[in-house]
C-alpha cells in the first residue's frame, strides 16, 4: 500500500464530500480550494479488491483555513487502514492569493446547516501513543513539489485570463487540463515518499505521462490563440527534468525519502 494510493482514494474522497456539500472544489462560493499540507497515519494494511469506508470530519474552521481528517478502514470498520490530515485553504484564482473562508460556507457548520453524524469505532483501541505519525508531504519540502503545485495554480487561472466568449467555447478543455494537473503532485509524492522500488517507479512514469498529456493539451490551447503558455511549458520541463533525474537516481539505488 503506497502513499499515492491512499491519497487516491482520499481525492476521490473530498470529491465526493464536497458534492455532498453541494459544491464543486472549484466553486466554493466562487472561490477555490488548494491543499497547503497532508499528512498520513498508516494504521494497517490494504490489499487488492478491499472493500473502503471512508469517515470525513471537517474541523479547525480558521479565517482562511480548514483542516480534514478522512478516516480509512475496511472489513465493515473492524479493521483501522490509515489516517490522512489535510490542511485546506481558499484560494482566488483571479488575483491569486489565499482569501478568507466565505461567509456562507462557514455558517453550513457553525450554523449546524447539515447533519453531522458520529461515525462508530474503528478495530481494536490502541494504547500506543501516535508518536509514530509520519508527516509525509508539504509542498516546502522538495522543489519538485512545489514547481508541481505553482504549474496547477496557472493552470487553473488560465481561466479567469481568457476572454467569457472563449471561456465558453472552450471550458471542457480548460476543464480537461485542471483535472490532470492535480494529478501531477499526487504521483510526485508517491515517487519520492513510497519506500518500494517499484512503486517509485510506477509513481515517476504515470507523473510523466501527465506532464506528456499537458504537453500537448497546452500547445492546443495555443494553437488555439486561447492563451500564451510559454511559462507553463517551461514549468513543464523543468519538472520532467526533475522526474528524469530521479528516476536514474531510483535505479541506481540512491534515492531519499520525502520527510
Amino acid at each position: 500500500m503506497s502513499f499515492a494510493s491512499i491519497l487516491d482514494i482520499v481525492m476521490e474522497a473530498h470529491l465526493q464530500f464536497f458534492q455532498y456539500l453541494g459544491f464543486s472544489v472549484t466553486d466554493i462560493y466562487g472561490k477555490s480550494i488548494i491543499f497547503a499540507n497532508a499528512g498520513i497515519l498508516y494504521q494497517g494494511e490494504l490489499l487488492y479488491n478491499d472493500q473502503v469506508k471512508i469517515d470525513v470530519v471537517l474541523d479547525n474552521l480558521q479565517e482562511k483555513a480548514f483542516d480534514l481528517t478522512f478516516r480509512l478502514s475496511k472489513d465493515q470498520r473492524r479493521e483501522k487502514v490509515a489516517l490522512v490530515k489535510i490542511r485546506v485553504l481558499f484560494f482566488d484564482y483571479s488575483i491569486r492569493k489565499v482569501v478568507p473562508v466565505p461567509e456562507g460556507f462557514r455558517k453550513i457548520f457553525t450554523e449546524e446547516k447539515i447533519p453531522s453524524y458520529s461515525s462508530p469505532p474503528v478495530g481494536i483501541q490502541e494504547k500506543t501513543s501516535s508518536k509514530s505519525a509520519t508527516q509525509i508531504w508539504k509542498f516546502d519540502k522538495l522543489e519538485v513539489l512545489r514547481l508541481a503545485h505553482g504549474l496547477i495554480l496557472k493552470l487553473y487561472a488560465l481561466g479567469n485570463k481568457t476572454d467569457i466568449s472563449r471561456i465558453k467555447e472552450h471550458g471542457s478543455l480548460l476543464e480537461h487540463i485542471r483535472s490532470i494537473s492535480i494529478l501531477l503532485p499526487v504521483r510526485i509524492a508517491g515517487a519520492w515518499g513510497s519506500r518500494i522500488l517499484s512503486e517509485k517507479i510506477k509513481n515517476i512514469l504515470k507523473a510523466k505521462v501527465h506532464l506528456e498529456e499537458l504537453r500537448y493539451l497546452l500547445i492546443l490551447v495555443q494553437d488555439l490563440r486561447i492563451y500564451s503558455i510559454e511559462r507553463e511549458l517551461s514549468d513543464l520541463e523543468i519538472i520532467n527534468g526533475h522526474l528524469k533525474k530521479y528516476l536514474v537516481r531510483v535505479r541506481n539505488g540512491k534515492t531519499r525519502k520525502l520527510i
